[in-house]
């Protein structure tokens, strides 16, 4: 079973196992990894789709663009840089 605690407040969770690289690992700080766990917010993933539209502000994804510019699903969001 999981043993791993899961980060409060998230919209979904992945589990990975390390790939072993150690090329990687120390000339780029490049870790690879399986995914052996996927977990969810039914308020965000349910019967197989995304919801987003439904999901409350703080359960929605955060995407950087450039330019200090972000975006959440739907709304921007200005960094100040």
């Amino acid at each position: 079973g999981l043993t791993s605690p899961l980060v409060s407040g998230c919209s979904a969770w992945l589990v990975c196992k390390l790939i072993p690289e150690p090329h990687n690992q120390s000339a780029h700080d490049l870790f690879i990894g399986s995914v052996v766990g996927a977990w969810a917010d039914s308020r965000v993933f349910r019967d197989g789709h995304w919801h987003f539209q439904d999901a409350p502000k703080e359960l929605r994804s955060l995407h950087y663009i450039a330019g200090g510019t972000f975006y959440l699903i739907g709304e921007e969001v200005k960094a100040q840089i």
